[in-house]
């Protein structure tokens, strides 16, 4: 038998468990045919074959991102973006530079990025203090988290409907204004997203460009290519223009992954729409890289601002009585999971506080019982920042998938949580070594939001940061936490549990692992090659993994050297 390509003498990680490690493959077309020692491989070549000699690079499969937002990325192109900044006086300095740096005529919009929620602790940001240095247009700072902002003045009124009250429409309902003790609108907004500021758009007379096009994603698309993502999972599709977007993209080649998209269930009575709006996609979009059946639900806010629903009463609630809340009660998630596995779509649910958690794990367990045999759907909760040890078992006992994006764990939102969880569970949170080793199923992402953090979309950065529990871009306190390290320690992650993530499970929970996930005859040739051991490296100097490179990675059998216009972090 005569192959395209046959590849030798690497070091190959397979994740085959049959055959952890290879020395060879063979290509016929995009897929693999063989894999396995030299000799055998050699079978395959004749004069029409291309031999390549790995000369012992290491090779290892293709990764797949479980929950990102490209879209949502695009969108932020025209956003300012600043040097992060804790100190709140230095961080207003950095304002009112970028205010004069970009004046109204360039941005009659200033759209900051971004504070960090404990910068302003639980009262949050106010308007006076953006109004003192910007008060010629309305002005939005932006949160860290990306699940709240900060209006000035003029932005609040801009946004006033005839009752003088302010709205902005969100993915999870509408956004919730906070007030003073005067009853006073502060600007601190909750779960506010762009494309809620129509008022703000209508009154100035422009607005940005919404839907992706090249200028706006092609650096992006061509990061997660360069450092060797085969898919994508897409956190929240946001319209059919966008998706027409990715499916032009993969209609004329340049696609190059695999991409999953998602439907919004904003709020649990618009669960037909939701489901409807799947088929309708299905039917438009559906092409050998392109898939639609996930929908996507919030079950909670964030840890940082309390909207969340925990186990325990909050830490600075006098009364050791509230507990916070959820978007939704167990029964009507129990009811939606029964309705969506009659139609067999998958649920993915942004689920963050261990009261949350324990609730999806009572709804998915009550959905199994009505369901019985006929249960077939795939639960992912992405997330899960903090889980009570009683239910860490829940995750094998269900057959849920967790999703964990890999470089939150050096504690990239701050301290901001511990005012609602206390310290001592602030030191639990982001430990998911438990769960792996009682044998639950993690996979792992980037849930990049905007172009002010895309560049940790590189899954390098994500492993160091998950091996580590250091942010070495965003770090804690020294003085606090020696190293910078990030409790608890004995949740630091292996390199080889971070691929199987990236890979096998990832693979599996997007129900792509007959073609994707590992190295095995059959499958496709998606794989990357860097010219070092990234294994050693990841077990002598994992704080500095980052700094590896993709020699160069394969997509369907073709070899591909790709730069993103983005410049590593």
């Amino acid at each position: 038998m005569s192959a395209d390509k046959v590849l030798i003498n690497g070091k190959i990680y397979t994740e085959n468990p049959e055959m952890p490690w290879a020395e060879a493959m063979v290509i016929e077309g995009k897929n693999l045919v063989y894999v396995g020692e030299n000799e055998g491989a050699e079978a395959f070549a004749d004069e029409k074959t291309e031999i390549v000699d790995l000369a012992g690079k290491t090779v290892i499969p293709g990764l797949l991102d479980g929950h990102t937002h490209p879209a949502s990325v695009s969108k932020t192109y025209w956003f300012i973006r600043a040097p992060f900044e804790k100190d709140k006086d230095k961080l207003f300095k950095n304002v009112a530079e970028y205010a004069k740096k970009y004046p109204k005529e360039q941005r009659p919009y200033f759209y900051y990025e971004s504070y960090f929620t404990e910068t302003f602790g639980e009262e949050g940001p106010n308007r006076k203090d953006i109004d003192a240095i910007i008060s010629d247009r309305p002005a939005r700072l932006q949160d860290f988290g990306d699940h709240a902002c900060c209006y000035n003045t003029v932005a609040l009124e801009m946004l006033m409907d005839e009752n003088g009250v302010p709205h902005s429409e969100s993915p999870i309902g509408k956004s919730e204004f906070k007030m003073d003790e005067n009853g006073e609108y502060t600007g601190w907004c909750l779960e506010s997203v762009c494309d809620g500021d129509t008022g703000i758009f209508e009154a100035i007379g422009w607005k940005p460009e919404s839907t992706m096009n090249d200028e706006m994603s092609k650096p992006l698309f061509d990061y997660f290519r360069q450092y060797g993502i085969m898919c994508m999972m897409d956190g929240i599709t946001e319209s059919d223009e966008n998706f027409q977007y990715v499916y032009d993209l993969d209609k004329a080649g340049k696609l190059g992954m695999y991409y999953e998209a998602s439907s919004i269930l904003s709020e649990v009575e618009d669960l037909e729409e939701s489901i409807a709006r799947v088929r309708e996609w299905q039917k438009k979009f559906t092409t050998d890289h392109i898939r639609c059946n996930v929908i996507k639900f919030f079950i909670d806010g964030t840890n940082e601002m309390g909207d969340c629903l925990s186990t325990e009463p909050f830490h600075n609630d006098l009364t050791g009585t509230y507990y916070g809340e959820a978007f939704a009660t167990m029964e009507e998630m129990r009811d939606v999971m029964v309705r969506l596995n009659k139609e067999k779509i998958d649920f993915h649910v942004h689920t963050i506080c261990d009261g949350a958690f324990r609730l999806m794990c009572d709804a998915v367990e009550e959905a199994q019982k009505i369901c019985g045999s006929d249960w077939c759907i795939k639960v992912t909760l992405a997330h899960c920042e903090i889980i009570h040890p009683d239910d860490i078992k829940r995750v094998r006992e269900l057959g849920i998938y967790i999703d964990y994006s890999t470089h939150w764990a050096g504690g990239y939102f701050g301290e901001q949580s511990a005012v609602y969880l206390g310290q001592e569970r602030w030191e639990t949170m982001h430990a998911f070594h438990k769960v792996i080793e009682d044998g639950g199923k993690v996979g792992f992402s980037s849930d990049v939001f905007s172009y002010q953090e895309a560049t940790r979309a590189n899954p390098m950065i994500g492993m160091q940061v998950a091996m580590t529990r250091v942010d070495p871009w965003v770090p804690l306190d020294p003085e606090k936490y020696p190293g910078s390290v990030r409790p608890p320690l004995e949740g630091r992650l292996s390199i080889e549990q971070l691929i199987h993530g990236y890979t096998v499970i990832n693979a599996e929970r997007m129900r792509l692992d007959d073609i994707m996930g590992s190295l095995e005859p059959g499958k496709l040739a998606n794989f990357i090659v860097f010219n070092e051991d990234i294994f050693e490296a990841a077990h002598e100097h994992p704080e500095n993994f980052s700094d590896i490179d993709p020699e160069c990675t394969y997509f369907e059998g073709e070899e591909r050297h790709i730069i993103s216009e983005m410049k590593k972090q």
